[in-house]
């Protein structure tokens, strides 16, 4: 398994693809998840994989300290532009340890599960338990994996301007793999996204053995109580 997000974060045709994603509802998302955390002023946030920084940026908005990191250099340098006194992006490999201590970690949009070896998943997930501060609360959401794989839609396309998208899904070897092709100027592309299938009740022995203890369980945006079957959204909030 290709560590395919190196190359796929990075390109000008992902940007492309998604570029038309509910900005309004991150925002409310945002929001919503601000007032029902009720944080302290002063309180250092980080938002984890945070792409071109949408919810960092509304973050901020609502009064935090808030920094920004991600893999891909190209969304960081994006979010750069939005930086201020109060706002700050640095590239970040998530695999690693973080350079400081926050008060609030958020990863948020599916931005877990990308890699080859549980192993890492659970080292990931320590890096973020060890850089909170003593009281420090982890935002997690992610996708509620047995709804997607009862409502996997197998074949799509997608046109975005002048490229028609070629979309498939299909679980393989515990990861539900999204391949996309394209054609431009004569030329054939293909990607893929490989995101491991993991299954709520998994996700919190793994957020347990770092030590987390879950505070509440959401399953979408409107931060509705979490049912295993028919909520689309995973969503916990964490502390240590």
């Amino acid at each position: 398994m290709s560590e395919w997000f190196k190359t796929w974060f990075d390109s000008e045709y992902y940007h492309l693809l998604y570029k038309d994603r509910n900005h309004t509802e991150a925002e409310n998302f945002i929001k919503k998840i601000y007032r029902h955390l009720a944080p302290l002023p002063n309180k250092i946030m980080l938002d984890l994989a945070c792409g071109k920084g949408r919810h960092s940026i509304q973050l901020n908005k609502m009064g935090a300290f808030v920094e920004g990191c991600d893999y891909s250099e190209n969304s960081i340098q994006y979010a750069k532009k939005f930086e201020n006194d109060h706002l700050h992006f640095y590239t970040h490999d998530m695999r690693n340890k973080l350079p400081k201590s926050y008060d609030y970690i958020f990863n948020l949009f599916t931005s877990f599960g990308y890699f080859k070896t549980l192993d890492e998943h659970q080292q990931t997930l320590q890096h973020i338990y060890n850089g909170l501060t003593d009281k420090g609360i982890f935002i997690f959401d992610f996708m509620n994996t047995d709804y997607v794989l009862n409502h996997l839609v197998d074949d799509k396309i997608v046109q975005k301007e002048s490229v028609q998208f070629h979309i498939k899904r299909e679980l393989i070897d515990r990861f539900i793999t999204k391949h996309i092709s394209f054609e431009e100027n004569g030329n054939v592309h293909q990607y893929k996204e490989e995101v491991r299938a993991l299954h709520p009740n998994e996700l919190i022995k793994m957020m347990e053995n770092c030590g987390f203890s879950v505070q509440e369980k959401f399953g979408n945006y409107q931060l509705a109580p979490f049912d295993l079957q028919s909520s689309k959204r995973f969503i916990l909030i964490l502390s240590k």
